[in-house]
């Protein structure tokens, strides 16, 4: 195991679906369609009898402790600050590890870019070389004093420094996604694994382009109406949208030096992680190829 904790009384309930192309995902949605409503009725029913167990260390957490919103599970389930989104990607990490693909906590060198977040504080505490930060382009930011920054599309840590990058909810935000790609795959370690969420449009082909960037000192150019999500360093306004990425964003990982990019497809009422209008959290994951 990752970390001590807990022996769970049962083996954990887990679907856990592996898709390297659309066409096997809508074949697997379209089979289960009829039944993706009671799916999710009946995690929610587990879950409220039975709690759930932290996805790093099986440690259970009683129902109470809980907090659930309806209807997008995805965004709630939470427990300590944590969502069920969130729980997916520290699940998928443990596997890495158990898998021997990355280093055990204790010597793992990962980078987040966020700092200030619960995931942030959670992963800090268990990871002794965990390196955070947050988008601050302003260089008088006082912030900067105490929050590190980085811009994904420009990282400035060398080559290699990393055996893991996990990027939660950023990539729709980033100015330029090509760009920041290819910052991240290299400052990962030869066959350093790349992993986290985005809002996916699971049902296209295509990403939807909502902005344009055009330079450091242009407004975006807006292609639909501007839609901002939740941003820790600027609740009030948020951060600009500039895609919600589609099935291409698999292409994307590839064209930037990726191998192996998937999605993996994770519905577990034993570590409450459960989708919105689908059973399944999504969760991108790619690996930079090892050296010849």
């Amino acid at each position: 195991m990752v970390c001590t904790g807990a022996v769970p009384l049962a083996p954990p309930t887990l679907d856990q679906r592996t898709y390297r192309h659309q066409a096997a995902f809508q074949d697997d949605f379209a089979a289960q369609w009829s039944d993706l409503e009671r799916q999710v009725r009946t995690s929610l029913r587990l879950m409220a009898l039975n709690g759930i167990q932290d996805p790093l260390n099986d440690a259970p957490i009683a129902a109470d402790a809980l907090q659930v919103v309806a209807p997008n599970f995805r965004e709630s389930l939470q427990h300590e600050g944590l969502v069920s989104r969130q729980r997916a990607v520290l699940l998928l990490l443990r596997q890495l590890i158990e898998a021997g693909q990355l280093p055990l906590l204790e010597s793992l060198r990962l980078y987040c870019p966020e700092a200030i977040t619960a995931f942030a504080e959670r992963l800090r505490s268990l990871v002794a070389h965990y390196q955070g930060s947050e988008y601050l382009p302003d260089p008088q930011d006082p912030r900067r004093e105490t929050v590190h920054h980085e811009d994904l599309c420009a990282l400035s840590f060398a080559d290699a420094s990393f055996d893991a990058v996990i990027c939660n909810e950023i990539l729709e935000h980033v100015y330029d996604l090509p760009a920041a790609l290819r910052s991240m795959r290299r400052v990962l370690v030869p066959g350093g694994s790349l992993l986290g969420t985005v809002p996916f449009a699971y049902g296209q082909a295509d990403s939807t382009v909502k902005a344009l960037h055009l330079g450091d000192d242009l407004l975006p150019e807006l292609l639909a109406e501007a839609e901002y999500h939740g941003d820790p360093v600027q609740p009030k306004q948020g951060s600009l949208v500039y895609r919600i990425p589609g099935w291409e964003f698999l292409d994307q990982l590839r064209h930037a030096g990726f191998e192996d990019p998937r999605i993996e497809a994770i519905h577990s009422p034993t570590y409450g992680i459960l989708g919105a209008e689908i059973p399944w959290i999504l969760v991108f994951m790619a690996q930079r190829p090892q050296e010849p």
